[in-house]
């Protein structure tokens, strides 16, 4: 049955590892290396781009937070009801199965100053909030999708960790007296501290590589508010039409993504010493 996997096999060393070869050779045939790498470090897009990269990072701390709490009650709701429970799982997840340009599509929809969000600020408030056309609406609208999103997604994650720890030591910590906000801090996050490190890991990671997200509903403005590292390596490649930029500047971010996983994976092999 191993030939079943040959057309996964055969997508994934095309558009993964021959690409890379590709983009390799690309640039160095070209002889115009250097004059990338100076382009590129010159140019205040670039930074631009980088700085907003880092800063959809914030996007990480709600989501996770919230993530680890919703997992943490439908955790609780699975001991009197597993119905219910299975039943938010679902509800939760949906998101995560929709496709991303069918999501970007309505929320742009939703946010425009004709929206319903904005429909029902008008009707209750008696003003509206330019979210798409606002320098510092805009990122929040991304943000507001990309919780949507990945909310779920996380929240599976969090949920396999609750159900790896031991019944015992919970019902020991109850024997000992303690109450709900003791466990939760003495037992639950000691114990998922490693689910924590991993879905940081992945969320860091997929919020700097964030794209889809910007360019359907915002398309990296107003001006450059919410201009990212991939919306710059897409310009460079497909508008500017210039793969030298395009393939340096994606190196760059792949080595941000490597350095930011070798720090994120060696802080969790400290923890897990100590």
């Amino acid at each position: 049955m191993w030939f079943l996997i040959v057309p996964f096999l055969l997508f994934w060393f095309v558009f993964n590892v021959l690409s890379v070869i590709f983009s390799i050779w690309l640039v160095i045939s070209s002889g115009k290396i250097s004059d990338s790498i100076s382009f590129i470090l010159k140019d205040n897009l670039f930074w631009v781009s980088l700085k907003n990269s880092f800063f959809y990072c914030i996007i990480i701390i709600p989501l996770q937070l919230f993530s680890f709490l919703l997992a943490f009650a439908i955790y609780r709701i699975s001991s009197f009801s597993v119905l219910l429970a299975s039943l938010f799982r679902v509800v939760f997840y949906l998101p995560v199965v929709v496709p991303i340009a069918s999501i970007g599509f309505v929320f742009k929809i939703m946010f425009n100053d004709e929206g319903v969000v904005n429909d029902f600020i008008l009707k209750y408030f008696g003003f509206k909030i330019p979210f798409l056309s606002n320098y510092y609406y805009s990122m929040l609208v991304a943000f507001l999708l990309t919780l949507w999103k990945g909310l779920g997604y996380y929240i599976v994650i969090y949920l396999s960790g609750f159900y790896s720890i031991s019944r015992e030591i919970v019902e020991n910590s109850v024997l000992d007296g303690m109450n709900f906000l003791q466990r939760l801090w003495y037992i639950y996050f000691p114990l998922l501290k490693g689910t924590f490190y991993f879905s940081s890991f992945l969320s860091t990671l997929a919020a700097l590589k964030v794209f889809a997200e910007i360019y359907i509903v915002t398309e990296g403005g107003p001006g450059t508010s919410t201009y990212t590292m991939m919306m710059y390596i897409y310009s460079q490649a497909f508008y500017n039409l210039n793969l030298n930029n395009a393939i340096i500047a994606s190196f760059i971010l792949s080595f941000i993504l490597i350095f930011l996983s070798i720090f994120i994976f060696k802080k969790q092999l400290e923890n897990i010493r100590l």
